[in-house]
C-alpha cells in the first residue's frame, strides 16, 4: 500500500502529503511518531518488528510508532500515534495518556529516509494485553533501559538502531 504521508519544510512545519514511496526516493523530510512503554518498575516494552517488515524486518524496536498518514484530525501527531497504538499493539489510548519526550531527527536507509520524530512515552501496567493484528509486531518484551542501550550499541543485527528517541527517554527518566 502506498499511503500519503505528512512532509515538513526543514524548520519542521507541515508541508502538505506526498506519496511515501516518492517522499523516500527524493529523500523529502517528514513526519514521524514513536512511542516508549514503562511499566512501574521502570522497564520498557519493545517490540519485534514481523519478518516481512521492509526495514528492520525481525529486529527488536521502540513500542510503537510509524509516518504520520493523511488524517482528518486537527492535530497530526496526536492522531497517528493514538493510531499507532491501535494498530500495532491493539490498545486504545487518547492523548491525556501520553507524554510528550520531544523530537529527534533520524536519516537512515542511505539519507533516503528524512524524518523528524515526534517521541512520546505512555505508562501502563506490565499485565497490560497486547494484541497483533495488523501483521508489524511478532512480539512484545520489557526490558531494562541500560540493557536497551547496550545492546542497541553491541548488537545492531538484533536491534533498531533508536537512540536519539532513547535518549528522551533517558532524559525524561532522570529528571522525574
Amino acid at each position: 500500500m502506498n499511503e500519503k504521508i505528512y512532509t515538513l519544510n526543514e524548520n519542521g512545519s507541515l508541508n502538505g502529503l506526498e506519496f511515501r514511496n516518492i517522499v523516500h526516493e527524493k529523500a523529502i523530510l517528514h513526519s514521524t511518531v514513536q512511542c516508549w512503554i514503562m511499566n512501574q518498575d521502570g522497564d520498557i516494552l519493545i517490540q519485534r518488528r514481523a519478518e516481512t517488515k521492509g526495514n528492520s524486518a525481525g529486529k527488536w524496536d521502540v513500542s510503537f510508532g510509524g509516518h504520520c498518514s493523511e488524517t482528518s484530525e486537527n492535530d497530526v501527531i496526536l492522531a497517528n500515534i493514538i493510531k499507532e497504538g491501535k494498530e500495532e499493539l491493539g490498545i486504545n489510548i487518547s492523548s491525556h495518556d501520553l507524554i510528550k519526550l520531544g523530537e529527534a531527527r533520524y536519516t537512515s536507509q542511505q539519507n533516503k529516509n528524512k524524518e523528524l520524530v515526534s517521541v512520546f512515552l505512555l505508562k501502563l501496567d506490565k499485565s497490560q494485553n497486547f494484541k497483533f493484528t495488523d501483521g508489524e509486531v511478532s512480539e512484545v518484551k520489557w526490558i531494562k533501559i541500560e540493557d536497551l542501550f547496550d545492546n542497541i550499541l553491541n548488537n545492531s543485527q538484533e536491534y533498531a538502531n533508536r537512540l536519539p528517541a532513547l535518549y528522551l527517554l533517558k532524559f525524561y527518566m532522570s529528571h522525574n
